[in-house]
């Protein structure tokens, strides 16, 4: 009996493909994406920071010679913002440590220090002298623009904005010395906050 040549052909195939093991060759990987584009991974690129001095904390103590009173008046500590699409707050230490660098400053990674009412309330306890005083801290706020650049990885960089602290300064006055308001200062604000009772 004839065999039909179209039923060979399927029966050949099978065997050939039998003989090879049956195993499809592997499909080509793709690349490893590249990663990130972070401050750590890329350039970081510079506006020109600004400077603004913040009263941060300001404490009163009030004396005569029957009583002492206290109050706390101010209490914000400040915390480094960055913002831009893309950006992260784990952006913050390795921008403030670059910006720094650039202008010789020691710019704040994290939050400025929470205690700082209690240094204050040390500050003022030794001293004898009536009526109101104030102690108070406070910073310079820098905020500059930024990008980010990672090459060919991400040819569009990453812009955004970084707002930290620079160092931390205090001082104490009488409110009742009225001949200091017209000294420059600082913090010219902490006199708005000597009570008036």
């Amino acid at each position: 009996m004839r065999v039909p040549i179209r039923r060979a052909a399927p029966i050949a195939a099978l065997l050939a493909l039998t003989a090879c093991g049956g195993s499809p060759a592997p499909a080509p990987t793709d690349p490893p994406a590249p990663p990130p584009c972070t401050p750590d991974t890329g350039t970081v690129d510079w506006d020109e920071p600004t400077s603004t001095p913040s009263l941060l904390h300001v404490v009163a103590r009030y004396r005569d010679d029957t009583r002492t009173t206290w109050r706390d008046l101010l209490d914000r500590p400040f915390t480094p913002e960055v913002t831009g699409d893309g950006t992260d707050r784990s952006w913050i230490p390795t921008l403030a440590r670059s910006l720094g660098e650039r202008h010789n400053l020691s710019l704040g990674p994290d939050s400025s220090p929470g205690d700082e009412l209690t240094r204050l309330h040390t500050m003022l306890e030794n001293s004898t002298q009536h009526g109101w005083l104030l102690a108070y801290s406070g910073t310079t706020l820098v905020e500059a623009g930024f990008r980010v650049t990672c090459g060919t990885a991400a040819p569009t960089p990453i812009t955004g904005t970084l707002t930290t602290w620079n160092s931390m300064d205090s001082g104490f006055l009488s409110c009742a010395d009225q001949d200091a308001r017209d000294d420059p200062a600082a913090y010219p604000d902490a006199w708005d906050h000597c009570p008036t009772d």
